[in-house]
């Protein structure tokens, strides 16, 4: 699963995501680094936390989040993705519309 947010300036977009998350604007997100030191953005709540993770990757005209998770846990089911992936896509419809031209999930 994962959510391609088509734009012009992907790695903008993704400064703005890290800015706010590290400021507190986002109160519900946390960044989290793997042993490559790639950003992986987790819901914070105890219930999902880490459980499954947003991976960003930039491409040329978008920003891709994949759902990753810690290579020592177990694939988590998809329910638990649908919700992460949900929920990130309200992050990013409400903090970050005027970044993007619109949103794909596969």
């Amino acid at each position: 699963m994962q959510i391609k947010v088509n734009c012009d300036n992907p790695p903008a977009l993704l400064r703005g995501i890290i800015k706010q998350i590290t400021n507190g604007e986002i109160e519900t997100w946390e960044i989290k680094k793997n042993k490559k030191d790639e950003y992986l953005f987790s819901h914070s709540p105890e219930q999902w936390s880490e459980k499954a993770m947003m991976k960003p990757v930039e491409k040329e005209n978008s920003l891709v989040f994949v759902i990753n998770w810690w290579s020592k846990n177990e694939e988590p089911e998809n329910r638990v993705k649908g919700y992460i992936l949900g929920r990130f896509i309200e992050l990013l419809m409400v903090h970050f519309r005027e970044y993007f031209n619109n949103i794909e999930i596969d």
